[in-house]
């Protein structure tokens, strides 16, 4: 028996769309998808994209990044076109200072009420905590304390986030997720897009099931696998 060798199948957008519409009974085989029908589609896709951020820390979307410290400033902007210039996490899931002779300190990542209630902002150190504030387009890493110029020069403060998923832009943009992905994008689509069409009910029913299926599937696949220990913790911060 021989076999392709390959592993790298993979959709772009339209070809996303046109299968979503093929499901809802929207295009016959063979048909190609008007221009309104893709924009429209676009437009749905890039909204159940977004939607999709909230279920989660998926592994593929988890990334660190390095952010320099200044001295005297204990709040960064996070963004594009930003102080730090990256886009916007969604959620800050851990943070480590990583000193000059690359030895990491694991930070505490705490809540807006916890940094509320510290004491003075503006205190001098080493930074041990961080609160992470998303807003609109940015978000802000508050550290406390506030870095000195001897911790900011020699200690570098890493995050570890969950970033965005990437935009549908043109017609051949390929999904900014991995293929296991792929069938649950299709099907999640045409559920959206069964209401635009009032596609009768009973379909979009059974469209809703199995698209429920597919995603749930693709989500438990995108979990970190590992051990879990549970301690109390004695830190005191």
């Amino acid at each position: 028996m021989s076999t392709s060798g390959t592993t790298n199948f993979n959709v772009d957008r339209n070809q996303i769309i046109s299968g979503a519409l093929r499901l809802c009974g929207v295009l016959a085989e063979g048909e190609t998808a008007t221009t309104e029908q893709i924009n429209n589609g676009a437009e749905a896709l890039n909204m159940l994209v977004k939607r999709l951020e909230a279920d989660g820390m998926p592994l593929w979307a988890i990334k660190t990044y390095a952010v320099p410290m200044t001295a005297d400033t204990n709040a960064y902007n996070i963004g594009v076109g930003q102080t730090v210039d990256t886009p916007k996490p969604l959620k800050v899931i851990r943070a480590f200072i990583r000193d000059s002779s690359n030895n990491d300190t694991p930070m505490r990542v705490i809540t807006h009420q916890e940094y509320d209630v510290l004491g003075n902002k503006a205190s001098s150190g080493r930074p041990i905590q961080v609160f992470y504030e998303p807003l609109n387009t940015y978000g802000v890493l508050h550290l406390f304390p506030t870095p000195s110029s001897t911790d900011a020069s020699g200690n570098t403060l890493y995050i570890v986030y969950q970033r965005p998923f990437e935009d549908f832009d043109a017609s051949t943009d390929n999904p900014d997720f991995p293929q296991e992905w792929l069938e649950a994008l299709k099907y999640q689509l045409a559920t959206r897009l069964a209401g635009e069409y009032q596609i009768d009910l009973q379909i979009r029913q059974a469209l809703l099931s199995e698209a429920a299926a597919l995603k749930e599937a693709a989500l438990s696949f995108g979990t970190e696998e590992g051990s879990f220990f549970f301690q109390a913790d004695s830190r005191g911060w």
